[in-house]
């Protein structure tokens, strides 16, 4: 796996596995036993498993580290190594990897091969950010308006991040793929 660009920023890291067929339990199990591993790790964000959809045994697996000395701990310690070993017997081949660093993975998720010019991406991130950066505000200061203001603006800022990463940058991004895609 290619070093980052920013190596001071969250990374994100997408690894598609190739698991042989009747062996997906052994995999899921697996699975299980290297994300619990890996959550223990300083820095860790959080992983998330696509499960397969058209091509049968084929999943996704996202996982986050808050910074790049964090995830190169994760990638060289022992347990990681003991534990990818133990799942040479079920997968079909070796898994393949792939970094992002900053807005990237919300525009080039797996199976897309390269992320749109710098342009483009802050183009459609000011798309989805101006409406959501009224809208919560809004709908959150009933709940918080009497709060400390450094704490509405965590409450604000964790509200905008989840409706961009969950509803709004998919939406966007599905929506302008053509544009996105088009050589600049």
């Amino acid at each position: 796996m290619a070093d980052p660009v920013n190596e001071n920023g969250p990374l994100t890291v997408v690894v598609t596995w190739r698991v042989r067929q009747g062996r997906e339990p052994e995999f899921e199990a697996w699975r299980r036993e290297i994300s619990a591993a890996a959550l223990r790790f300083p820095g860790h964000m959080g992983i998330d498993v696509i499960l397969p959809g058209t091509t049968p045994g084929e999943y996704v697996v996202v996982f986050r580290f808050d910074t790049y000395q964090h995830l190169r701990a994760w990638q060289e310690s022992d347990i990681r190594r003991e534990l990818l070993k133990k799942a040479e017997p079920f997968r079909e081949r070796e898994p393949s990897y792939r970094m992002e660093s900053g807005l990237e993975y919300w525009f080039a998720p797996p199976g897309i091969p390269a992320s749109p010019p710098l342009w483009k991406m802050a183009i459609v991130t000011v798309l989805g950010v101006w409406p959501v950066s009224m809208l919560v505000p809004w709908l959150l200061n009933p709940l918080i308006g009497r709060q400390p203001l450094a704490l509405q603006a965590l409450f604000i800022a964790v509200g905008i991040v989840i409706l961009l990463t969950w509803a709004v940058m998919p939406v966007l991004v599905r929506i302008l793929r053509p544009w996105l895609e088009q050589n600049p």
